[in-house]
């Protein structure tokens, strides 16, 4: 009975996080335009070079790729709702001709509600210096 009731559990939870998942947003504005950035982004043999918080999209599953515009992939902890991530990167024309990087993940999973305050206090700074190498890799 004990067991039926946390697999019970664990299912609801499960579910409950898919439809209500932790977000982390940040955003850079660079000055180049889509097309310049959107290279960098989609060169990922070269993320170990600039990127401090990636080496590349090893075990990520790309879900949406539209150039110059979006990047979205996922991944998961190898069982679908544990701890599943979706990261999409949008990329934005401002005036002048720049761009606007917008960095964004939806966390899912039932280990989510657990490590939110690690998700904030590590995973958000991480997006902040990731933004910032970007943008002097594309303005270098």
């Amino acid at each position: 009975m004990a067991i039926v009731l946390v697999v019970a559990v664990l299912i609801i939870g499960a579910l409950w996080q898919r439809t209500h998942p932790y977000s982390i947003q940040t955003s850079a504005d660079i000055d180049a335009s889509p097309a310049e950035v959107w290279a960098v982004l989609t060169d990922y043999a070269a993320y170990p070079q600039w990127n401090p918080t990636q080496d590349g999209l090893d075990g990520a599953t790309v879900v949406e790729s539209v150039e110059n515009e979006t990047l979205r992939w996922q991944t998961t902890t190898g069982v679908i709702g544990i701890f599943d991530g979706e990261r999409t990167f949008t990329l934005e024309p401002i005036a002048g001709g720049g761009t606007r990087f917008t960095q964004s993940e939806l966390f899912r999973g039932v280990v989510v509600p657990f490590v939110g305050a690690s998700l904030k206090d590590e995973t958000a700074p991480g997006f902040h210096a990731m933004n910032a190498a970007l943008r002097e890799r594309v303005e270098g």
